[in-house]
């Protein structure tokens, strides 16, 4: 794989721009950062170290970038292109654990917060589910 180097504040990619490849974490700390509040500031979606694997969406369907990344000190990234991983999933199979259970995780949390931002305050107050204990 092909590594590169970010100095710390560097850009990696913004949201909105072209996805083609996912990157791992040789070396140093990744934030991940999305949109801005009416107040101008972005929010913190991660802080990524080594072993982290991030901007996996784009490596699956080459689609444009739902964040941005820059990092937080001096990085070595590997960049994993799909040629990368077609080759690995032809013929290193089980080199792709990590990055099914990176995707695996990250659609649970989105589903979470799906599901939690469908509830609403006023559905959690009236959700049948919860049986007041009579205490009280």
């Amino acid at each position: 794989m092909k590594k590169v180097h970010y100095r710390k504040y560097d850009l990696i990619f913004t949201e909105g721009s072209p996805g083609d490849c996912a990157y791992m974490i040789d070396e140093g700390r990744i934030a991940i950062i999305s949109g801005n509040n009416i107040h101008g500031k972005h929010k913190v979606l991660a802080v990524l170290s080594t072993n982290a694997i991030f901007g996996e969406m784009a490596l699956i369907d080459e689609d444009v970038r739902t964040a941005t990344a820059f990092a937080l000190e001096d990085c070595q990234l590997s960049v994993i292109t799909p040629k990368t991983l077609h080759y690995l999933m032809e013929n290193e199979p089980l080199t792709l654990g990590p990055l099914l259970g990176v995707l695996s995780q990250r659609l649970r949390q989105t589903t979470k917060l799906l599901k939690d931002k469908l509830k609403g305050p006023k559905a959690r107050r009236s959700d049948p589910s919860v049986i007041p204990s009579g205490k009280g």
